[in-house]
């Protein structure tokens, strides 16, 4: 073979190994999961203290939240998913989580949670005895044939293993409260879900505000293995307002106004700056759990929130929006009746 040739054939494989691998590389990223979150602009409070609080605690009351979260797969498919995370809290510890929905649950992939187990014995004894002697036109034949059968048959349930598929809870002291989602048979995680919580506040509390974070973490699939990934992350502060309280109501609208000015520009700076802690947090190797752990960084962040929304400011727009942003934020504060 002469050398022009060896070198045109071993030119030709390594095109044909760098297209496979480029067609390898596109097909892996093309299955990759990126999820959307929308959350409301504004959260109505209602009053639903119990009579009996209010004449043990003259100077509290308690208030309920009720508010929609909604995740879309812009790509990949909830095949893929590991877990969302939805998490509320209080920057400033001005709400005190008294209880919350949905609680934890655990589902079964089996009817009514049981297991129905029979178990058979069964016992057989057979005997044939069988002699024959042919002639022509004779034929002598002796069969014996005995059999006893013994059967029995008992039964018995047991308990399905259960799988965690929402875990929640309160986090930072009690100022915030977590949503865990994970894939179930009989719910999507795609699509929009309700959540509400109750709150201590002062008895004049009209307004404050909370931070969310919502995230989703997805397998990544690359040419080492598989690694979990975070496939989508939203960060936004949102306003609340005692129901029927028209100024809370507007200063809450205002807050939204603030955050979407200028094609959202502080939304995208906070999720950026939380992108940013989050892949800090993560090992490189390839088939690890990027987030070791995953609670303890966002119980973290919860309490660094005002932190991060206030650093690193880059341009000059940016930094006018968080000021806008933290005048709104102070005024709605001040409706918190704590001072």
């Amino acid at each position: 073979m002469s050398c022009f040739r060896l070198q045109l054939i071993t030119l030709l494989s390594a095109i044909g190994v760098g297209f496979n691998l480029g067609m390898l590389t596109q097909r892996i990223a093309a299955e990759e999961a990126r999820v959307l979150f929308d959350v409301p602009d504004k959260i109505e409070c209602h009053d639903v203290t119990p009579e009996k609080c209010a004449a043990m605690h003259p100077t509290l009351k308690v208030i309920e939240a009720k508010f929609r979260i909604s995740a879309a797969f812009m790509a990949g498919n909830e095949e893929s998913a590991v877990d969302f995370n939805y998490m509320i809290s209080s920057p400033k510890m001005r709400l005190k989580i008294l209880d919350y929905l949905p609680n934890t649950t655990l589902e079964s992939q089996f009817a009514d949670d049981r297991i129905e187990v029979a178990d058979f014995t069964e016992e057989g004894d057979t005997s044939t005895q069988e002699a024959r002697v042919a002639y022509a036109f004779f034929s002598l034949s002796a069969v014996k044939s005995q059999m006893s059968r013994k059967l029995e048959q008992n039964k018995y349930q047991r308990i399905a293993p259960k799988s965690l598929v929402v875990a929640s809870g309160t986090m930072n002291r009690g100022h915030g409260v977590f949503y865990k989602l994970r894939p179930s048979n009989a719910a999507s995680l795609e699509g929009s879900k309700e959540f509400s919580f109750l709150a201590i506040v002062p008895k004049n509390w009209r307004g404050d505000w909370c931070t969310f974070v919502c995230t989703a973490r997805s397998e990544k699939k690359n040419l080492l293995g598989t690694s979990i990934a975070t496939s989508g992350l939203t960060k936004v502060d949102i306003g609340l307002y005692l129901c029927g309280d028209e100024p809370a109501s507007d200063l809450a609208a205002e807050l939204c106004t603030k955050l979407e000015a200028n094609d959202g520009i502080v939304v995208k700076h906070w999720s950026a700056e939380a992108a940013k802690s989050m892949e800090a947090a993560q090992p490189t190797s390839a088939g690890v759990q990027l987030v070791t752990h995953f609670d303890e960084f966002f119980g973290d962040l919860a309490k660094k929130a005002h932190v991060i929304k206030s650093t690193d400011a880059k341009s000059p727009e940016l930094e006018a929006a968080l000021q806008g942003v933290n005048d709104v934020e102070a005024k709605l504060g001040a409706l918190s009746g704590v001072e």
